[in-house]
Formats: structure tokens, C-alpha cells, sequence
């Protein structure tokens, strides 16, 4: 089984530079980078209600557990992963657990075809994820080779209204 750490970097995730990160032990990195056009597209449409996420707190933290997710599936589709997955999530969505564990069980599972067993807890400092997270997210001419292109495209689709 195939042993994977995520984690984040950032303040909040609709903000400019907010990094996830999927990592190993060994050498896979992958991130994703949110820029402010991006951030500020998504944060448009979704005051616009244009969203499955109804304008609340409610609403929009679920709105953020879906795009992390989303973020998360892209990164996991670009490693062509096939097997059993093991996951340690870094508990950066505190009381989110149980949707995050139901939209990768949909994305991982059901769409990229892993079986997943999923942890939430406290990721060590020397972590890859972490450590990778936050590098990407200084990164300020985004020269590392550790990200991966999603597209606004690629995120709507799981967002808007159908």
C-alpha cells in the first residue's frame, strides 16, 4: 500500500498562493497553487450563487472542503496511482472530516478507481507534505517542478449548478 501525507499552506484556502500538497515518503510531490485570479473567479461565482453551495457559513465552508477535494483529486489523477492508498490528512479543516471523507471517497474511489483508507491527525514538521506545501506556496516564480496545472474548467466541474 502506497503511503501519502497531505497538507496545506496558507491562511485560508480562497486566498492568493494557498498551496495543497500530496506527498510520500520517497519521491512523489505533488501540488497546486491558487492564484488570484483564480481565487478571485471562484470567490465571484460563488457570492453569485452560481455554486451547488448556498451564500452561509454553512455553504461556504462546505464550498472549501469540495474545492480542497477537487484540488486533491487532480493531484492524485496526474500519478496515474492504481492499488490501495493510504492517507494521512493534516487536520486543517477541523469538524470537516466526515465531508472530506465522503467527496475522496467519490473522487478517489469511485472516479480515479483507489481504494483509500483515510487518517486525520497532526503531520510531523519533517513531513514532505508539509515541508512541500510550504515551499511552493513562497515559491514566488513558481519554478518548482512539483505542481500540477488544474484549470478553472477542471474545478467547475464539480461545482456548478446542474
Amino acid at each position: 500500500m502506497r503511503e501519502f501525507e497531505i497538507d496545506v499552506s496558507g491562511e485560508d484556502l480562497l486566498s492568493k498562493n494557498y498551496t495543497i500538497c500530496v506527498a510520500d515518503k520517497e519521491s512523489i510531490i505533488k501540488g497546486f497553487k491558487f492564484n488570484e485570479e483564480l481565487v478571485n473567479i471562484l470567490s465571484s461565482r460563488y457570492g453569485k450563487e452560481l455554486y451547488k453551495y448556498h451564500k452561509s457559513q454553512k455553504g461556504k465552508a462546505l464550498f472549501k472542503v469540495r474545492l480542497y477535494c477537487i484540488v486533491i483529486y487532480h493531484l492524485f489523477k496526474s500519478m496515474h496511482l492504481s492499488g490501495e492508498v493510504s492517507l494521512a490528512i493534516c487536520r486543517d479543516f477541523s469538524g470537516r472530516e466526515k465531508e472530506i471523507r465522503e467527496n475522496l471517497i467519490v473522487f478517489l474511489e469511485k472516479k480515479l478507481g483507489l481504494t483509500i483508507k483515510l487518517y486525520f491527525g497532526r503531520l510531523l514538521p519533517d513531513s514532505n507534505a508539509h515541508k512541500y506545501a510550504y515551499m511552493m506556496r513562497i515559491d514566488s516564480k513558481d519554478k518548482m517542478n512539483t505542481y500540477v496545472r488544474i484549470n478553472l474548467e477542471d474545478i467547475e466541474k464539480w461545482l456548478i449548478k446542474k
